[in-house]
């Protein structure tokens, strides 16, 4: 078990540093390349678009593992499928010339990332015992912001063409997944479970049935509008350090590693804590709501920074605040599961909470740009979506929880 979790957990962890780099640096610069003066109209579109394609790819592929009956188990045999897929389309990605065929290619590579995340997100609710979800979720509150840095760093320190980019990505991420495919528990689905009846999975309103669940809706709601805050100060952190704070940074990307890696820092004095604590932490709530709150008021002066120096204390708080609501994410998520049969469908729905908002952010970036808006207004927005976060999370009911392992 213990060989299977440090597996999972660097698959995890290689799967986000193979999109975080590829969203936060390498498209938004091939954006750019492409047309100067239309950047995050053709960085927006891109995104948008990309993010349907991730969110119902998300949800038919978790539902479609449900039903998987292989000698390989359900998950692992898409988990590969979703690897190989996501190195074809660094290609995709790398040789778009033109406004279309770079929105083609973020969408190709938004639907091979999510044939992995979304069985792997059931693997937590499937492996991961009751009493490990605290530590584990903590480990993988991680993953993200973890990626971002890593990411960051490999960018700025690393090959600086963009074939060499994708190809010291693509190495880490086949890496990781040959370990964790070697080394998963998974069982022989087709001889030991029944297959669920095709009826069940797809008949009219089983994407609805989860909502009846209090708890489900309350983490899923709050999911929503962390991912969309999250949305907005990640997808255009770069814009915002190359114009609200023009002259006052050195070089943009390196001026990007340092406030992640401080951000990063911000997220592990946090998350180790929970990590090392785990067992002991059983209102995965109260860490939530803090969490919320922090990176609410972290956004808010992250939106009025003017220097260098207070946009990197601000980005410290933000990552403080990514780590308290992260390291119990996944455990909230996975203790407010309506079902036990219907996980991968069910995470499908959880992880649209985190797809959509590449949908929404775009579509208020191109709103408020508009009307005259800098990119500073981007982050009041966010600021406003985790204090929404707050208000929801108040509402979770820690005597309900659904699903017990």
């Amino acid at each position: 078990m213990n060989l299977f979790l440090a597996a999972y957990l660097l698959i995890f962890l290689a799967a986000f540093v193979g999109l975080a780099p590829v969203f936060q640096i390498i498209v938004p610069l091939h954006a750019g390349g492409i047309d100067p003066n239309a950047k995050t109209q053709i960085l927006s579109q891109a995104m948008f678009w990309g993010a349907l394609v991730a969110a119902a790819s998300n949800l038919i592929i978790g539902a479609l593992s449900d039903r998987t009956r292989s000698r390989f188990g359900r998950r692992r045999p898409w988990i590969a499928a979703g690897v190989m897929l996501t190195l074809l389309s660094y290609i995709g990605l790398w040789k778009a010339s033109t406004p279309a065929a770079f929105v083609w290619s973020v969408i190709g590579f938004q639907l091979a990332f999510n044939a992995i995340v979304a069985p792997l997100s059931a693997v937590f609710a499937d492996c991961v015992p009751l009493s490990l979800r605290s530590t584990i979720s903590a480990l993988m509150g991680l993953a993200y912001p973890l990626a971002v840095a890593l990411g960051s760093s490999l960018m700025a320190l690393g090959p600086q063409t963009e074939p060499g980019r994708f190809m010291l990505l693509g190495a880490l991420l086949l890496t990781a997944s040959v370990v964790f495919l070697l080394s998963s528990p998974e069982p022989d689905a087709s001889e030991t479970e029944a297959p669920i009846p095709r009826e069940r999975v797809w008949r009219a309103g089983a994407l609805i049935a989860p909502f009846r669940n209090r708890n489900f809706s309350v983490v899923w709601s709050s999911r929503l509008l962390i991912a969309t805050g999250y949305a907005f100060v990640s997808m255009y952190l770069l814009f915002f350090i190359t114009d609200a704070l023009a002259g006052a940074v050195g070089a943009p990307e390196r001026f990007h590693a340092l406030m992640t890696g401080v951000g990063f820092a911000g997220v592990i004095s946090v998350t180790a804590l929970v990590a090392m604590f785990g067992k002991k932490v059983i209102d995965r709530q109260s860490f939530a709501l803090i969490g919320a709150v922090v990176l609410c008021l972290a956004t808010a002066l992250l939106s009025a920074s003017s220097s260098g120096l207070f946009a990197v204390i601000a980005f410290a708080a933000y990552g403080v605040g990514q780590g308290a609501y992260g390291s119990v994410e996944m455990g909230l998520m996975a203790d407010a599961l309506p079902s036990a049969e219907d996980r991968g469908r069910d995470m499908g729905l959880n992880n649209l909470a985190v797809t959509l908002p590449q949908a929404i952010a775009p579509l208020a970036a191109l709103a408020l740009t508009t009307t005259g808006a800098d990119v500073r207004a981007l982050y009041v927005a966010a600021s406003a979506c985790f204090i929404g976060a707050v208000v929801v999370l108040a509402l979770f009911r820690r005597s309900n929880l659904s699903v017990k392992t």
